[in-house]
């Protein structure tokens, strides 16, 4: 009996101490930092970012187009003539390149490229300058392509879920096995309604920025497309749970309770519904008609003041765009619907381009395993980052003010020397008197009273035996107390030069104001003393005698 409860009583302790352990030698990943990349859109509304190509001191510099729905990067050759005459990229000059003999084609709802593969060593550019260098990073250098490259867009960067051998995400995630995923947000401004380029917002590449988004972050898992089927438009989709449509009619339309398979990608500046889905939208507007047709869908015309929303919803998360972002009026004047039908009529997937995405916060995260989850969340109302042209006038409008203090500090200056110097100066008389004198003749036969240069009578003390010079005993040769007693007190001394400190003839030590400026006697002269030798008068031919 002993026996089995000791050996319980160990096997007790084990367990703690293996708990025990296993809590301390539990590791903790730090999470990596925020970095902010720059996007850019140009007058096609398309978003790009910078990226340098090889390891060059020098290297190669392109804009990338961003896309979400696939993950392959591809950029136009050196030896591409149906590229459009963007800034192409030239294998042959790189120091890093590994060539290849595979080829591939990449399309996209726009166009499509085909080229050679080769392995590169890239960086994508930072707002602070600096870039993100990612090495051996699969690239499709194009050869020919047809629709495929924007003016002055070279390339695009894939971001998305597949193939995630081919992304940037697994390279990184290949080279920090101990991340549990690899993670960026999406703030993008929204699309010019003038077709203007100018900033295009940020990405937040290694983690989101929380600064940009308020309440919950509505999470869903990212479902791999199937790669065979050509009429997959993605690499990947969610699902979306509602839409809805109501308009100054009266009209409202929803659907819900249906596998709504969405995917989100600012590389298209459209919103793309089934023909079904769509139809039952404009069929509501007054004045609404087929317009024209793209690569992929058909546009509809309405009337300019044609007032009506969208709403999406994504498990709580749910938001919508009005009239002014769903209607754009282009420059022959005829109002357009962002909002398109796919060309072909079994498509049933849903497409967010960057008019939806710019209003809101997108995240997206992938596993080690190349899992993905997509997340959205409402935008910031306000965030703690100002942009370049916000700060560049701050700092000039501070330069400014400064200016204007120095040169009003300037003129109060010059005007203060302008002024009449007299007023600042004292009148010195034209016969200064040296208020301590030795007087070598102390004979008692003079006048024990003398008066000044102005009249008045002043007395002085006598410089008897058992006296200090009262001419030279001043408060300057006597150390002043610190008047602070606490600790950490400022030390100070008062200045009291205007007094003398003398020894009275019993040995007290008094003091007096300056003694040229006395009318009375002070108290300190002895009456029964004999009286006080007076100063001589000071002359220029006056000679001691």
């Amino acid at each position: 009996m002993l026996f089995a409860f000791l050996f319980a009583f160990c096997y007790c302790l084990s367990v703690l101490a293996a708990v025990s352990g296993a809590r301390i030698t539990k590791r903790t990943v730090t999470p990596p930092q925020t970095l902010v990349i720059p996007v850019s859109r140009d007058e096609n509304q398309v978003y790009s970012v910078m990226v340098n190509m090889s390891s060059n001191p020098s290297p190669q510099s392109f804009a990338f187009a961003i896309s979400t729905s696939t993950a392959i990067t591809t950029v136009a050759g050196s030896s591409c003539n149906s590229c459009g005459g963007v800034p192409s990229y030239n294998p042959s000059i790189s120091s890093s390149v590994q060539q290849s003999t595979k080829s591939q084609n990449v399309s996209t709802m726009n166009g499509v490229a085909s080229g050679t593969l080769v392995q590169e060593n890239c960086g994508l550019i930072q707002r602070n300058g600096s870039a993100w260098l990612y090495p051996n990073q699969t690239v499709t250098v194009a050869n020919q392509a047809t629709s495929f490259f924007s003016p002055g867009v070279s390339g695009m960067i894939g971001m998305g879920l597949a193939p995630f051998e081919d992304s940037p995400a697994q390279n990184w995630l290949l080279h920090n096995p101990t991340q549990l995923a690899f993670s960026y947000g999406i703030a993008l401004d929204p699309p010019s309604s003038s077709n203007s380029s100018g900033s295009g917002g940020e990405l937040h590449w290694l983690q989101p920025d929380q600064s940009f988004h308020e309440g919950e972050v509505t999470w869903k898992s990212m479902l791999a497309a199937n790669a065979t089927n050509p009429s997959n438009m993605s690499s990947w989709y969610v699902e979306m749970d509602a839409w809805s449509a109501t308009g100054s009619s009266g009209f409202n339309v929803t659907q819900s309770g249906t596998q709504l398979l969405t995917f989100l990608d600012p590389l298209y500046a459209d919103i793309v519904f089934p023909q079904g889905a769509a139809r039952s939208i404009y069929a509501n507007i007054p004045g609404a008609s087929k317009h024209s047709t793209s690569a992929f869908a058909h546009a509809w015309k309405l009337p300019c003041d044609s007032r009506f929303s969208v709403a999406v919803t994504f498990g709580s998360f749910s938001t919508s765009l009005d009239q002014s972002a769903l209607v754009v009026k282009q420059a022959d004047g005829v109002c357009v619907g962002i909002l398109q039908e796919w060309i072909d009529q079994t498509s049933t997937e849903y497409l967010l381009g960057s008019p939806f995405i710019a209003g809101l916060y997108l995240i997206f995260s992938y596993a080690q395993n190349g899992q993905g989850t997509m997340g959205v969340a409402a935008r910031s109302s306000k965030n703690n980052r100002l942009s370049p042209a916000v700060i560049a006038g701050v700092v000039l409008g501070t330069l400014a003010v400064l200016a204007l203090i120095v040169i009003a500090a300037v003129l109060v200056y010059f005007a203060w020397l302008r002024r009449s110097p007299t007023s600042h100066k004292r009148k010195v008389s034209k016969s200064e008197i040296t208020p301590f004198t030795d007087i070598s003749d102390s004979s008692p036969s003079r006048d024990s009273r003398q008066r000044d240069h102005i009249g008045r009578r002043t007395w002085l003390a006598p410089n008897t035996p058992d006296s200090p010079d009262w001419a030279t005993t001043l408060l300057s040769d006597r150390s002043s107390p610190n008047s602070n007693t606490f600790p950490g007190g400022t030390t100070y001394s008062e200045s009291r030069s205007s007094q003398q400190y003398y020894n009275n003839a019993d040995g007290n030590v008094n003091s007096t104001t300056s003694l040229i400026q006395l009318d009375t006697p002070p108290p300190y002269v002895n009456t029964t003393t004999p009286p006080p030798v007076p100063l001589l008068p000071l002359r220029k031919t006056r000679r001691l005698l």
